[in-house]
């Protein structure tokens, strides 16, 4: 090393977390689209591992997707596709998709839509989730008007604003209350939500179109499209295993 190096060496400091800082605020205001392109490939391949490890799980948790007797359930109870929605009351995306579930029950008399309560955005979305896991377990042909008044409020989940809503269907006061304050029901979420970490599951609308997994709220058509996939699969697999007990 020769003087001069020497000199530079002994001269030169570190640099400080505020200069690191500098520097990348720098690099990103001269490459924004750079950054952008980057942060957009990095949740492409978060989302598409998140897709696939999904995948992978749906066959080996089916019992406990589909056939958990505390899990809602509307449409036909043996139909032949099944459709697994992980929501929360206060999404925006669950309350815009929302209206696509009862399109296709009318239209398709041979799915079933199973209701994963996954409270996740706000305090009180727990409360709303706990409040209609009570009223199914009260009256389990009410749910699903419940659910849709909770889908179609706005605002704060508040105790006053829960009750009222069970009593537009009818529901006694102190049943309701009684219902809502149930320990098993904590339990209930908990379960739902290690069964989504188990899924990769980390936001919502989630669903579960027969083993396929689909993050986000998706259009009426292509929910048809998954269903008919489903469907088609199925049968595949039904012809499989005849094939194998003939052979």
């Amino acid at each position: 090393m020769s003087a001069d190096e020497k000199g530079d060496a002994a001269t030169s400091t570190p640099l400080t977390k505020a200069d690191v800082e500098a520097i990348v605020k720098q690099v990103i205001k001269d490459n924004p689209e750079f950054v952008m392109r980057t942060l957009e490939d990095y949740e492409v391949k978060e989302q598409a591992t998140r897709i696939s490890k999904a995948s992978q799980n749906i066959t080996k948790l089916q019992d406990k997707i589909e056939h958990d007797p505390r899990s809602p359930s509307v449409g036909n109870p043996k139909g032949d596709v099944t459709i697994t929605e992980f929501f929360d009351y206060h999404c925006g995306y669950c309350k815009s998709f929302f209206p696509e579930i009862p399109k296709l029950l009318s239209q398709d008399k041979n799915v079933r839509i199973d209701f994963k309560e996954f409270p996740i955005l706000r305090d009180d979305s727990a409360n709303a989730s706990r409040a209609a896991l009570a009223v199914y377990n009260i009256d389990p042909s009410k749910y699903f008007d419940y659910h849709i008044l909770l889908m179609r409020s706005t605002g704060d989940f508040t105790d006053e604003v829960l009750t009222a809503k069970a009593k537009q269907l009818g529901i006694d006061e102190d049943v309701f209350t009684k219902a809502f304050h149930d320990p098993a029901l904590g339990k209930d979420l908990e379960n739902n939500k290690e069964l989504a970490s188990s899924l990769a599951i980390t936001g919502t609308p989630a669903l579960l179109i027969g083993n396929e997994f689909m993050p986000g709220a998706i259009s009426f058509d292509t929910l048809k499209s998954k269903v008919a996939d489903a469907r088609d699969n199925q049968k595949q697999r039904s012809a499989l295993d005849k094939d194998k007990k003939d052979d």
